[in-house]
């Protein structure tokens, strides 16, 4: 059965660089456990948007990255610590 539009619509619209209230929401969490996670590696770094040492920095979730975190862990996909290139071959296989 297809999805309706009136299905749809209470879905967000999730911009790729997320604030740590809108990653915590996107994973799920509370804002303080989604802290806790990232303390602890479970979830990727932020990353610092609006300049180094500036009081208007922001720090910044990418929303792709939270994706391919969760999809590690739940082995969807296999951690690659090399620069990129396993997507690659990944890409290369089913092509």
């Amino acid at each position: 059965m297809a999805a309706r539009v009136s299905d749809l619509e209470g879905l967000p619209y999730w911009p790729r660089l997320l604030s740590r209230d809108q990653a915590a929401r996107y994973v799920g969490v509370s804002p303080g456990q989604f802290a806790k996670e990232v303390e602890e590696g479970r979830w990727p770094e932020p990353e610092r948007r609006g300049g180094a040492g500036r009081r208007t920095a922001r720090l910044l979730w990418d929303r792709l990255l939270l994706d391919r975190r969760q999809d590690e862990r739940s082995g969807l996909v296999q951690h690659s610590s090399t620069t990129g290139t396993a997507g690659a071959d990944e890409w290369a296989r089913w092509s």
